[in-house]
């Protein structure tokens, strides 16, 4: 469709003009033939700090025309790109850079947030502050440097790996190889009839899956991409002042980000008749919600968009109206190269009844990073449909008009602003506190979206301040439960496993006249 092979070609690309505006950020803006330029002169930065192909390389930015920079020239240097959060907490990064053996970081943050890094075995910063023991390299060494040829690869091998938590609290690092990201690419291209005419918000941060919409979306449609600052973010006004002042045209984020705009952000002042598409996935966006936002915006076509990490994407519900307030929003049906497969407990396809969603596509994953084991549990053979079939976890209906219907997890997963979270992971840290003796996570549903509450058993003197903050400092922030409450007991079940349903309703119970040690 766009003529190459691997993933940083797009930026070369048959529908690219070298002469427009590929990306800006409101403060820098790149035209297709200065992206090249630009990628190419990072790789040469890599190559002299020693980066091969199939080396990780961290990308340690929010979102601005510097991120495309570092995510393409690691590509085009044979790098693997690793996303990691800018927020994070030092020793959440930590463990994910000596997993996947980071020795380089692009970076702008100061030299108290890279210590850790440091620590953790990076050698080289590009960006950022001077940490001892590491070498730094500045962001305006690329005007010193000539381009470097592209690295000879293959389409099987990795391009990027995005971490998720994981169920013990070993994160899983979710590899995409060239191949997949790109057949992906193409097929959000068809899809959702993007072209270079087109101007994508990019909103989610580089360490959520739905970044790769904007990273590679945008160049295999030869479109702009529109770097949204994650100060912008932190305002709704100011979010919806970008997306009018920019022209957008396609956004894509979470339901939760959009009740936001909607609620805060002046949508009655903006002029956003450029906005032609909107895309939602990652979480449940209430019906109602949804609705009010469709008749807000009635010239944007909205889309529910669905697929785990591992698969990129793999369904999609296109809404022809505003749906009723006690109406389910399908997941929709495959796009192409994908096959869907539902199963019932016992593995056998069934037609109507719920089940486990499995998935067949393209756009799947190579495997988990160095782990082998979940790699292949996460793969199944189905008898008389052939392997490869992707576990996702999720369980689902199909509708008489063929549509699917997503009814929750079999474990005990969940989404928070589009993050998933694993609630025994976070249960794990919280045990880990002195004075807990007991500990359950549950969601909570709000309008703008979940959030977590944590139920605590344990010591009387515990301090709310002091147990929020410690979480703070080893989980991601959306991973930090919302509120804590503290009980007496945890229900059990007769095999002394959390009861997950007895606890939602002992919460319930307790709502209004329980010792919350804190709420934020």
């Amino acid at each position: 469709m766009t003529g190459g092979r691997l993933l940083h070609e797009l930026l070369e690309g048959d529908a690219v003009d070298p002469d427009a505006e590929a990306v800006t950020d409101g403060r820098h803006s790149l035209t297709g033939a200065q992206l090249v330029d630009r990628c190419a002169r990072f790789g040469a930065l890599l190559a002299d700090a020693g980066v091969r192909p199939g080396d990780r390389v961290g990308v340690h930015l929010h979102c601005s025309t510097a991120a495309m920079v570092a995510v393409h020239g690691t590509l085009r240097a044979g790098g693997v790109v690793v996303p990691l959060d800018p927020d994070a907490p030092g020793p959440h990064l930590g463990g994910l850079i000596e997993r996947c053996d980071v020795g380089v970081v692009a970076t702008e943050a100061p030299t108290a947030r890279l210590a850790p890094l440091a620590d953790a075995g990076v050698t080289t910063f590009v960006g950022g502050g001077a940490v001892d023991g590491a070498r730094t390299v500045p962001w305006d060494a690329l005007d010193a440097v000539g381009p470097s040829p592209p690295a000879d690869l293959s389409e099987d091998d990795p391009a990027y790996i995005i971490w998720t938590s994981g169920s013990t609290g070993r994160p899983k690092g979710i590899v995409h190889t060239h191949r997949s990201a790109r057949r992906y690419a193409e097929l959000t291209v068809d899809t959702y009839d993007l072209g270079p005419g087109d101007r994508i918000a990019s909103s989610a941060p580089l360490h959520f899956d739905q970044s790769t919409f904007d990273l590679y979306a945008g160049p295999a449609a030869g479109a702009t991409t529109v770097m949204i600052p994650a100060p912008v973010l932190r305002f709704p006004a100011s979010v919806t002042q970008v997306l009018a002042d920019e022209r957008i045209t396609a956004w894509y984020s979470v339901p939760s980000l959009l009740v936001q705009l909607h609620r805060r952000g002046a949508l009655d002042e903006r002029d956003l008749g450029a906005l032609r598409w909107v895309l939602f996935g990652g979480e449940v966006y209430p019906a109602g919600q949804l609705a009010a936002m469709m008749e807000l915006l009635p010239d944007a076509r909205f889309s529910n968009v669905y697929g785990p990490a591992e698969v990129n994407q793999c369904t999609y519900h296109h809404l022809d109206a505003p749906p009723a307030a006690d109406e389910i929003v399908p997941i929709g049906e495959a796009w192409d190269d994908t096959e869907l497969l539902v199963v019932d407990r016992d593995g056998r396809p069934t037609a109507h009844a719920p089940g486990e969603l499995l998935v067949r596509t393209a756009t799947a994953m190579r495997g988990y990073w160095d782990d082998p084991a979940t790699t292949h549990a996460a793969f199944r053979t189905v008898d008389g449909h052939g392997d490869r079939w992707y576990a996702t976890g999720d369980l689902v209906e199909r509708r008489d008009d063929g549509a699917l219907v997503f009814l929750g997890r079999r474990d005990h997963q969940v989404k928070i602003r589009g993050h998933r979270v694993e609630l025994e992971a976070v249960e794990s840290v919280l045990l880990d506190q002195a004075g807990v003796t007991e500990a359950a996570v549950l969601p909570e549903r709000h309008d703008d979206g979940d959030r977590l509450v944590g139920l605590v058993v344990g010591d009387a003197r515990l301090e709310g301040r002091t147990l929020v903050g410690a979480l703070r400092g080893l989980l991601p922030g959306y991973a930090v439960p919302a509120r804590i409450v503290r009980v007496d007991h945890l229900p059990r079940t007769s095999t002394a496993k959390i009861d997950r349903s007895a606890a939602s309703a002992l919460l319930r119970e307790l709502d209004g006249a329980a010792d919350l040690l804190e709420i934020r």
